[in-house]
């Protein structure tokens, strides 16, 4: 048989203290082991949620402040100055012109060679004097005072290519004589000397369009064949001007240029032609 161990005084003490013989206190260390364990782990989870809060609560702020800060302006690059004597005829498309420098609205054919007789230097001396005194553009008119009555009557007529440019052409043309491409010509070929006016349709000159004087041109040829003879028309896509010499001509080039000069080279002619409704030398 074996005998029972005597109790060290530990052992003794415990009993006295805590009621726990040798054999209890085994399972006792398990049990606050346990506890223990088991509370640093509900600690630790704590600790990671409270950090994760603290991380959203931080990460929302930066947001909001983001929100309202606002953002450094960024340098705008300075557009390059477009020179006063280049006109950007089409989108994007440049052309040097040269402007005329009078204001006169009077038809000073002082010197027409013969006002009674439709020839084409005369036809260069009636652009020459558009040119000089800066008659503006308005789509559907041949020379005539820009009244508001005419105005008015152009924009009911032409409600887009009139009237998508009525600021333009209030702020530039009213007062002045206007024209279009065509009508630059044609007004020469309904100007009435004896009464010192343009009338519509007063002479052999049809109303006709851009691409009209081309087609009942029998004088015309490519532009790269252009003779040196003043008074020819030029023609382009949609476009008609009048060839004054040495590399130049007039035209009614836009509504916010008017009758401009223009080197022949810098445009995109294709073609020129007699006008079949006046004289040639």
């Amino acid at each position: 048989m074996f005998q029972k161990r005597p109790l060290s005084w530990y052992d003794r003490r415990e009993v006295s203290e805590r009621g726990l013989y040798p054999e209890m206190r085994g399972a006792q260390d398990i049990k606050r082991r346990v506890i223990f364990e088991l509370g640093a782990i509900v600690l630790l989870v704590v600790l990671l949620i409270v950090a994760f809060i603290w991380r959203g609560q931080q990460s929302a702020k930066r947001e909001a402040e983001a929100a309202i800060t606002p953002a450094p302006p960024t340098a705008v690059p300075t557009p390059t100055a477009i020179p006063a004597d280049m006109f950007e005829w089409r989108e994007g498309e440049y052309v040097h012109v040269d402007y005329g420098t009078g204001h006169s609205t009077s038809l000073d054919t002082s010197a027409f060679t013969d006002p009674y007789t439709k020839n084409s230097h005369d036809l260069v001396e009636w652009a020459k004097m558009a040119w000089e005194n800066q008659w503006g553009y308005v789509w559907g008119t041949f020379g005539d005072i820009l009244t508001e009555d005419l105005l008015t009557f152009k924009l009911e007529q032409y409600s887009e290519g009139v009237g998508e440019y009525e600021q333009i052409i209030r702020e530039k043309w009213m007062g002045r004589r206007v024209a279009d491409c065509a009508g630059l010509i044609k007004g020469y070929g309904w100007y009435d000397p004896d009464r010192h006016e343009i009338s519509y349709r007063s002479g052999e000159m049809p109303d006709c369009g851009t691409e009209e004087f081309y087609e009942n041109a029998t004088v015309k040829g490519d532009i790269d064949t252009l003779p040196e003879t003043p008074g020819l028309l030029l023609h382009g896509k949609g476009h008609v001007g009048v060839y004054i010499g040495d590399g130049y001509a007039i035209e009614a080039i836009a509504t916010a240029g008017g009758v401009v000069k223009t080197k022949v080279a810098d445009r995109p002619w294709l073609h020129w032609m007699e006008c079949p409704y006046i004289s040639y030398d």
